[in-house]
């Protein structure tokens, strides 16, 4: 079934470029609303005022969590048909140029963009916005523990039972012994963490072969430099990936000062408007 969603569409006459919008963990709905901010709705009125069309939707978890109530469902149930969907519909659209469709993914749906342009076939560039570079499980952790630390440089006997407790339940999601509908981590079924921990989203962007915009905001606590580095090595060299870290953004794109924070993400903000413009101008180029 289709999810609700919306099409920024640019003035004048097309065709335009077009960019699918994919969102980062957990129930998201089409604007990625994280407190009083809405990144998603930021990138599709920055970019539609430059040109390119924009097409943002509710995750299927956030509109329709009935699809779920088995526990039988994979990364892929969850990100990446829905968002092949999606290009399919884009290319169909009167007034978008069907050979310039492009994937813009954050988080997790960075992580996932080489596999939905591979399902695809008719992806035609990727944007990387934080996103992953090493098993998702392994991340998850070493948040958790990076996440404890920030309170007050240190790791007190309630937080480490908690990384320990976390600990132990990646290591029963990740026992094949352990059932596929059995609930784990967050809540979420073992079979889930396990489809979405098997990504290797570097080698799979090898595979594909297309131009990439890599970028990474250094104020970022989720996805952090370790992730920026793993991208790096692997395509410094290719010509078609362009590499692009912005000093002051937190992991939504939006600029602050200091050490970065889950508090954060309750004050109001906007995407950074060079990033959204470095955006517009890459794929105007592609």
């Amino acid at each position: 079934r289709a999810l609700p969603g919306t099409l920024a569409m640019p003035k004048g006459d097309g065709p335009f470029p077009a960019v699918v919008l994919v969102h980062g963990s957990g129930p998201q709905d089409r604007n990625e609303t994280i407190g009083p901010n809405r990144p998603f709705l930021d990138i599709a009125r920055g970019l539609a005022a430059q040109g390119i069309a924009v097409l943002r939707y509710e995750k299927r978890t956030k509109a329709r969590p009935q699809d779920f109530a088995s526990g039988e469902f994979t990364v892929d149930d969850e990100t990446t048909n829905d968002a092949v969907l999606a290009v399919d519909a884009l290319r169909k659209t009167a007034g978008i140029d069907p050979n310039r469709v492009f994937v813009l993914g954050h988080s997790q749906g960075g992580m996932m963009a080489p596999r939905i342009a591979a399902v695809s076939g008719h992806v035609d560039g990727l944007i990387l916005l934080a996103a992953p570079s090493r098993p998702l499980l392994d991340i998850l952790i070493e948040q958790n523990r990076r996440l404890a630390a920030l309170n007050d440089g240190k790791i007190d006997d309630a937080e480490r039972a908690a990384i320990a407790s976390l600990t132990a339940q990646v290591r029963q999601t990740r026992d094949p012994l352990t059932p596929a509908t059995t609930a784990t981590l967050l809540g979420q079924p073992a079979g889930y963490w396990r489809s979405a921990d098997s990504v290797n989203a570097v080698a799979e962007a090898e595979q594909v072969k297309l131009p990439m915009l890599i970028l990474q905001g250094a104020r970022d606590i989720q996805v952090v430099d370790a992730d920026w580095q793993n991208w790096r090595e692997a395509f410094h060299a290719d010509p078609k990936v362009t590499f692009k870290l912005y000093p002051a953004l937190n992991h939504l794109g939006i600029a602050g000062e200091g050490e970065g924070s889950l508090a954060e993400y309750q004050q109001p903000g906007h995407v950074d408007a060079t990033l959204i413009n470095d955006v517009a101008s890459w794929i105007k180029a592609h």
